[in-house]
């Protein structure tokens, strides 16, 4: 890249500009009154000019798009006019460039599609048209950000593909479309090794575009694109090669994340919803096998009553399965899609959350429910998974086959009644802007575990890399005696101090205990809390439906810091903070009143 050779592989080419890519006659989809009010709230607030970023910001914008504009900075990029090879990961002065990346992955496209099907308004696809046409006209192949990523580039292709099945669209007559598929794919398949190297959504994404958008159009048109066979080999080549190294036996993911592994779920419905509408052959065994353990994975962390996860891991904003009104925290529709695709049956009863299975023609009424056990467990990624009644948690533990994002070794997290009363800070942004550069959500001080001195658990290398991953000196089964439960695990860092966090649940009580050895000045143990709590009496810290009760010979405060839920959103939470500064065993009990 630096020398200029990785250019000479990616030619820049103006696209000739069609009248129309959304064509399509429309099909009438009936959905219930409740999700077509909130499909067609949504298409409206596009067409007066407000988009939302990543699930949760409406942002005024043009009438087409400034593609280039970071909207929570209203910043320009610079070099919209540069060959993609020559634009840095991080342009000083821009902001965070996936602000500028989610306008271009045309979530929009999908929503005005639906809009236009359940209304047969054809309002709805003059705008898509027209943002289309000024996006070709002023992102030609492989010049400017947005074709910096192949990933970018993949997830256009879903939404593009996806278009034609909402709005039952006859590619026959719109070979405009197919030659916008068909650059996107050169730009995949030329550095498909850069996204295969990452070991994590890149690769997945981009070999599933790949294969998907290959066999479309070599279904299509035979011969106008000869090398639609080879991309197509070469896309199902790699997807089951990374289904069958990213995913654990037990279902885990390889970015040890909640939304990562959302995201390679809704990657796997859009490749076998397209190979089983073009009547390709079936993936490999292994690779069915991993999917379906992987939703099963998915189900555990999903809270039944809410829908949500912990905010485990790197959380880029990312929603691929686009084809709902649900929030985006609800991890329903894609844990119902999957299993309905992979195992003919459905994990959650009739609900909002069906909306993806009328858009791709599949139905729900006919499959019987499928009830996955919610037991205590441990899983090989590195994760306890303890369960109660109303009540469930999750302990962090480091097992470490691929780089972890975070510094959250031990982190417990604590469901009640579908609440999530002891929680992660979740992510933020990649690159804050200059005013919240100070908060590195990846810290070990935003986790729900113990820091020695103030220091890191592994030092961060660079921005997406942590190194002297640690391992565990020990990770115990869960064990259970009458209505008690224990895990517990142990780890030493690379100063020789040593971690013993045990776990213990018994009725509505849970125990957290942390035994801290090694030459340290001082530790903390930490919290955080969604319920807000005023003061600390007598070492006990209640309200609403939970009771603290924090570590003796200690000092304790409450303290305020930023959590996010969604991309580029903070708010303050509370967060309970215990320092001790000897050696020593510390409990913290956690008793729920509800």
């Amino acid at each position: 890249m630096r020398t200029g050779i990785r250019r000479l592989f990616f030619s820049i080419e103006k696209f000739g500009i069609p009248l129309s890519l959304m064509e399509g006659t429309g099909r009438i989809r009936n959905l219930d009154s409740i999700n077509t009010q909130k499909l067609i709230k949504k298409a409206d607030r596009i067409l007066t000019g407000e988009l939302e970023y990543y699930s949760c910001h409406r942002k005024l914008i043009d009438d087409p798009p400034n593609w280039f504009v970071n909207p929570f900075s209203a910043q320009v990029f610079p070099g919209s006019g540069l060959h993609w090879t020559k634009i840095p990961d991080f342009q000083e002065g821009f902001g965070d460039i996936k602000n500028l990346w989610e306008t271009s992955r045309f979530n929009w496209l999908t929503i005005l599609a639906r809009a236009f099907a359940v209304s047969s308004n054809r309002t709805y696809t003059e705008v898509g048209n027209r943002w289309l046409r000024d996006w070709l006209q002023n992102n030609p192949l492989n010049q400017g950000p947005n074709w910096k990523c192949g990933q970018e580039a993949s997830v256009r292709v879903f939404n593009l593909l996806n278009m034609t099945i909402i709005i039952n669209s006859d590619s026959d007559i719109n070979l405009s479309l197919s030659d916008v598929v068909y650059a996107h794919l050169k730009r995949i398949s030329s550095n498909i090794r850069y996204g295969l190297a990452q070991d994590n959504n890149h690769g997945t994404s981009e070999s599933a575009a790949l294969f998907i958008g290959a066999s479309w159009l070599h279904s299509k048109y035979p011969n106008k694109y000869p090398d639609t066979k080879y991309f197509a080999l070469k896309g199902r080549k790699w997807f089951e090669n990374r289904i069958e190294k990213l995913i654990d036996d037990d279902g885990g993911f390889s970015q040890y994340s909640t939304n990562y592994h959302r995201v390679f779920l809704d990657t796997m419905i859009f490749a076998e919803y397209w190979r089983s509408e073009l009547s390709l052959p079936s993936f490999s065994h292994l690779a069915y096998e991993k999917i379906r353990e992987a939703i099963n994975w998915l189900v555990i962390f999903t809270d039944p009553l809410s829908g949500h996860t912990p905010n485990l891991g790197s959380n880029d904003g990312a929603q691929l399965l686009n084809l709902h009104s649900c929030n985006y925290r609800d991890f329903r529709p894609t844990i119902q899609t999957a299993n309905v695709l992979f195992n003919q049956k459905a994990i959650f009863p009739k609900g909002e959350w069906d909306e993806p299975l009328i858009w791709l023609n599949v139905g729900t009424i006919r499959y019987p429910l499928e009830i996955v056990p919610r037991k205590s467990q441990t899983f090989k990624g590195g994760y306890a998974y303890m369960s109660g009644n109303n009540t469930w948690a999750m302990i962090r533990f480091p097992n470490f086959n691929f780089r972890p994002s975070h510094n959250d070794i031990f982190h417990f997290d604590l469901w009640n009644n579908g609440k999530n009363v002891v929680h992660d800070s979740g992510t933020y942004s990649y690159y804050p802007e200059d005013k919240d550069r100070n908060l590195n959500f990846k810290s070990v001080h935003f986790h729900n575990t113990v820091s020695f001195d103030g220091k890191e658990q592994m030092p961060e290398v660079s921005k997406f890399i942590l190194g002297d991953w640690i391992e565990p000196d020990f990770v115990r089964e869960i064990t259970q005696a009458g209505n008690c439960q224990v895990w517990e695990g142990q780890y030493t860092t690379s100063n020789r101090c040593v971690h013993h966090r045990r776990v213990i649940l018994e009725e509505n009580v849970w125990l957290v205990e942390d035994e801290l050895l090694g030459d340290f000045e001082h530790a903390i143990i930490g919290f955080n809390i969604s319920l807000k709590h005023d003061s600390i009496r007598g070492g006990v810290v209640e309200g609403g439906d939970i009771r603290i009760r924090l570590p003796k010979n200690a000092s304790h405060k409450i303290v305020e810091i930023s959590c996010s839920h969604y991309y580029m959103e903070k708010h303050l939470t509370q967060r309970i903070e215990t320092t001790v500064r000897a050696p020593g065993l510390y409990r913290t009990s956690f008793e729920l009143l509800k």
